[in-house]
C-alpha cells in the first residue's frame, strides 16, 4: 500500500525539469563555415512558457573552461539565479561558436567601409590581408539559426524579447548586428568592447587620432542604422587593467556619440567602467546580471 500511495505521489508532482544544454554540432550555412551550436534551456522553458532569447557569441567559452582564462561566462549558474530571482525573465541562451575567421566575421563590415582608405588598409592587415564578413555571419545568425530556434523552442520571437551579445571582438559584431537588424534585436551588450578595428596605437598622440576617425565612422554608422533610444537598449563597458587598458581611450572617445543621438544613460544605454578587472571570462562571469539585467528587464 506504501509503495502505491508513493507512486501515485509522483504521479501527481512529477520531478521538477532540469536545465539543459542541446549541442547542435556543425550547424551548416550557405553564408559562412559551419560552426557547434549550443543552446542552454532553464527548466522554466521547457513546459509551454515562451521564453527569451539572448545569443552569444564565441560560445566556445559560456559553458566550458576557456583556454584563455581558464574560466567560463557562468552562464549555467547566473541566468537560473536572475529568473529565480524575478530579476529577467524566462530567458533561453544560444551560443555561437567562434571559428578561425572569427577576426573577419566579427568586424563590423559598414563601419569598415565607413573609415578613411589608409585605415581600411590597417584593418585588412590585422585580418591577414582580407576584408570584414560579418555582413554574411549576421545572414547566418539572421536567417538560419535563429529560424530553427524559434521552431525548435518555445521562444517569444520579436525585438522585445530577443538580445544579443558578446566580448572583446565579439561586442563589435554584437553593436553591429543590433544596428543592422533592429527588428531582430532588440538589445545588445559589448563587454571589453575595444572599438578599434585594427592594431592599437602606441603613443598618446596616435591614440587620439585614431579615436577621432573611429569615432566619425561609428557616429557615422549609428545616425544611419535604425536604432531608436526607448525602443532599444545598447550595453558597453570595459576593465582598466592589461588589454582593457588598451581599449578604455577609445571607450571614452566613442562612447558620448550615443547620448548625444538622444541615448539616456540608465534608461537606454549604459557605458560602464570597472576598475581593477581584466579581459577574460573570470572578469566577464564576476558582473553577467549587471548586462542581463540591463538588456532582459520588462
Amino acid at each position: 500500500m506504501k509503495r502505491i500511495l508513493i507512486a501515485a505521489l509522483l504521479l501527481a508532482f512529477p520531478a521538477a525539469a532540469e536545465p539543459r544544454l542541446d549541442r547542435h554540432p556543425a550547424f551548416a550555412s550557405k553564408h559562412v563555415e559551419p560552426r557547434d551550436v549550443t543552446v542552454f534551456v532553464p527548466d522554466e522553458c521547457q513546459g509551454t512558457t515562451r521564453c527569451a532569447v539572448l545569443y552569444m557569441l564565441d560560445g566556445q567559452n559560456l559553458y566550458t573552461p576557456s583556454q584563455y582564462s581558464g574560466a567560463d561566462w557562468g552562464v549555467r549558474d547566473t541566468v537560473p539565479k536572475l529568473i529565480k530571482d524575478g530579476r529577467i525573465p524566462p530567458t533561453i541562451v544560444v551560443g555561437i561558436d567562434n571559428v578561425k575567421e572569427r577576426t573577419r566575421e566579427y568586424m563590423p563590415e559598414r563601419v569598415y567601409r565607413l573609415l578613411p582608405k589608409d585605415y581600411q588598409a590597417r584593418v585588412r592587415a590585422f585580418e591577414d590581408g582580407k576584408a570584414p564578413n560579418s555582413d554574411n555571419f549576421l545572414k547566418f545568425v539572421v536567417t538560419e539559426l535563429k529560424p530553427f530556434v524559434d521552431a525548435k523552442y518555445q521562444t517569444l520571437t520579436g525585438p522585445a524579447h530577443t538580445a544579443i551579445m558578446g566580448s572583446s571582438m565579439g561586442g563589435h559584431v554584437a553593436l553591429y548586428a543590433h544596428g543592422e537588424y533592429p527588428s531582430v534585436f532588440g538589445s545588445s551588450a559589448s563587454l571589453s568592447m575595444p572599438w578599434l578595428m585594427a592594431s592599437w596605437a602606441t603613443d598618446e598622440a596616435h591614440i587620439k587620432a585614431d579615436a577621432a576617425v573611429l569615432r566619425t565612422a561609428w557616429s557615422m554608422w549609428l545616425k544611419t542604422s535604425k536604432l531608436k533610444p526607448v525602443k532599444n537598449r545598447i550595453y558597453t563597458d570595459q576593465g582598466t587593467l592589461e588589454l582593457d587598458a588598451r581599449f578604455t581611450p577609445y571607450e571614452a572617445a566613442i562612447t558620448p556619440i550615443f547620448p548625444a543621438a538622444g541615448w539616456v544613460g540608465g534608461r537606454d544605454f549604459k557605458a560602464e567602467i570597472f576598475e581593477n578587472t581584466k579581459h577574460s571570462e573570470t572578469d566577464w562571469r564576476q558582473r553577467l546580471d549587471i548586462p542581463l539585467t540591463f538588456m532582459l528587464k520588462r
